[in-house]
């Protein structure tokens, strides 16, 4: 009799290795395992024991030849994947493994990042490093990957709110507390458009114009408008309320600031 289980446990080694010997104190012994399942079968309770090896960091090579020692000393092993993965042909860098592991194949050790090791039961702890350094060393092993996903993790969020500030201070982006539905638009850096189905609340953006003059279009279909424009010293130099469908020329210093209040607007705006 067997059964098929689905189960999946990222990183937490310890709560599989755990779980494999609750079943396997059940009655029930691992014959196979899939990216996100295991398949065992029904044996004496207590019969086996397991133990769950981390070894993404290792080469294929070297991954062959530590299963290789530890079927010789009689243990059977069976590999697992780490992450859930089901592409086929992919390749992966890994910047916290040993040398000749740090770029991973399918056809390697790619998804086989885990070594379910058992034992027969003999009563005593399955522990497949014993020694201080051993342990030690395992440890730092383990912790490699978090830390670099750690380290990535926090490039990609101050890189995201680094960009949000660079665009804000350069005006690539406006800065907004609107609600916009169907907007299509472009924002540029002397440029700045919007179509939509309906804008309300507030935007605003800086223009670096390409000459002294803005050309400003506005479509209004139902809702209001408002549009105010100020140079850098703060100088209101356009302020129009309500505006309905208008074109207007607005002669500029330089570099301004442009604020748009909608409220319930359906139509259009462009600011080039």
């Amino acid at each position: 009799m067997s059964k098929k289980y689905y189960r999946f446990f990222w990183g937490f080694l310890k709560k599989q290795e755990q779980w494999l010997n609750e079943m396997a104190n059940k009655g029930w012994r691992l014959v196979n395992t899939g990216r996100a399942w295991y398949e065992f079968e029904e044996c004496e309770p207590g019969k086996y024991c397991y133990a769950v090896e981390f070894v993404g960091e290792k080469s294929n090579r070297d991954r062959t030849e530590y299963v290789s020692f530890l079927e010789d000393c009689g243990y059977r092993v069976l590999s697992k994947n780490l992450n859930l993965d089901f592409s086929v042909g992919k390749a992966v860098y890994r910047p916290w493994a040993n040398k000749g592991g740090k770029i991973a194949t399918t056809k390697g050790s790619y998804n086989k990042e885990l070594l379910l090791v058992e034992k027969e039961n003999d009563g005593k702890t399955f522990e497949l490093h014993t020694t201080e350094d051993d342990i030690r060393e395992y440890r730092r092993t383990i912790r490699k990957p978090w830390i670099s996903l750690i380290v990535t993790l926090l490039i990609i969020v101050l890189i995201f709110f680094g960009s949000i500030c660079l665009s804000r201070a350069f005006g690539i982006g406006p800065a907004r507390s609107a609600t916009r539905i169907g907007y299509i638009g472009t924002e540029g850096w002397s440029s700045w458009t919007g179509s939509y189905m309906s804008l309300d609340g507030t935007m605003k953006k800086s223009i670096h114009p390409k000459s002294d003059v803005l050309h400003i279009e506005v479509k209004t279909d139902s809702g209001t408008i408002s549009m105010e424009i100020r140079d850098t010293d703060g100088n209101i130099i356009f302020n129009e309320s309500d505006i309905g469908t208008a074109s207007f020329d607005v002669n500029v210093p330089g570099n301004v600031s442009v604020k748009i209040a909608a409220n319930s607007h359906r139509g259009s705006f462009s600011i080039e």
